[in-house]
């Protein structure tokens, strides 16, 4: 009799684990964004096994990293998820495909685990994040007793079954966002189009001007671009590019946001910013990429920029394409009317490896 009620004690217990699960994969099945989908997931986990420590780490190359940049900005998500070099999450997880039970040497996987919980954590339940077959994240679980995902007592087969729905629903929700990065970004500078330009500044716009604060955007050009172009070749000339847009983003990622307007020419918008503000930070990428030729096979590429902006304040343009307009007009100015020695340097460069 007493096997008979134990029996059935473990298939209830049985059964109410694997509602748990269900109710998990229920909660994220349909979810379509990365940062609802990190912040959905360790929550619930959280909340139905009492777990305290729950994140996710994400490699940070393809076929991920479009998304880095998106959850890095999400504040609630800081100790949720993480970032890790590929080579660290193989040398956490090895050739298997199971879920990894640690209790002891935790400091050997610090490199996978949020520097807040490092000296909290006793046990950890590392499980494989997979798509089209290759490695591309962990899922974490730690707690403080070591006793909780200690190997030698503990079985991993609904860790595995939970790891693999998790990857199931990653797959989906990268391959979702992949798709409206492409259609949001320029794919050879990683920047936002055109397109997304028109669309965030006509709705900044409006908002700026009903609050009466300031709006600044400023055009920046290559100078001398089809000259590169024509002696170094289009390779070269991409690179080109993509050097200017990682330093616009560089200057201009936690005050405002930068796009790629069309051909060598790239805007970045600053609410909030006055003129002067936005020209200043024109000028500092100016002088950095000045001071910093590209370097390109065996030579030293010297790149200078041209730029010009306007300001909702200072401008009183009466829309967004006017606002624009004012600003690209004046990039032309800088680039036609001033004195200006830097892009002789440029075309010096070129006469000379011709």
């Amino acid at each position: 009799m007493h096997d008979i009620d134990e029996l059935i004690e473990n298939v209830r217990q049985n059964e109410r684990l694997a509602l748990k699960f269900f109710e998990i994969e229920r909660c994220i099945l349909s979810i379509g964004r990365c940062d609802q989908f990190v912040s959905t997931l360790t929550k619930e986990v959280q909340n139905q096994f009492n777990v305290p420590y729950v994140w996710v780490n994400l490699i940070n190359e393809a076929p991920l990293a479009h998304m880095v940049e998106a959850l890095e900005k999400v504040a609630g998500l800081k100790d949720r998820v993480l970032f890790t070099r590929r080579g660290a999450l193989l040398d956490t997880i090895g050739a298997g495909s199971k879920t990894v039970l640690v209790n002891t040497s935790i400091g050997r996987y610090w490199e996978v685990i949020p520097q807040a919980y490092r000296s909290v954590i006793g046990s950890l339940a590392i499980s494989p994040l997979t798509i089209d077959g290759e490695l591309v994240g962990l899922f974490c679980q730690g707690d403080a007793d070591t006793s909780r995902y200690d190997p030698t007592t503990k079985d991993t087969f609904l860790l595995d079954q939970l790891a693999i729905k998790i990857s199931i629903c990653l797959s989906n929700v990268t391959a979702r966002e992949k798709l409206e990065y492409l259609a949001t970004r320029d794919s050879l500078t990683g920047l936002l189009n055109r397109r997304q330009l028109e669309l965030m500044l006509e709705r900044e716009f409006a908002r700026s001007k009903a609050q009466e604060r300031d709006l600044t955007a400023v055009f920046i050009d290559c100078d001398a671009f089809k000259s590169i172009n024509d002696t170094l070749g289009h390779n070269c000339g991409d690179e080109v590019l993509e050097y200017i847009a990682k330093r616009l983003l560089k200057y201009v990622h936690k005050q405002g946001l930068a796009f790629r307007f069309a051909g060598d020419e790239f805007v970045f918008v600053m609410p909030g910013k006055s003129l002067s503000q936005a020209l200043d930070i024109a000028e500092s990428i100016h002088d950095y990429l000045q001071a910093n030729p590209l370097r390109y096979k065996n030579n030293l590429v010297p790149i200078t920029v041209s730029y010009g902006g306007a300001s909702l304040l200072a401008d009183a343009p009466a829309n967004y394409k006017q606002l624009l307009k004012l600003a690209d007009e004046r990039l032309y100015d800088y680039k036609n009317n001033r004195k200006r020695s830097v892009p002789t340097k440029v075309f010096k460069f070129l006469n000379k490896i011709r």
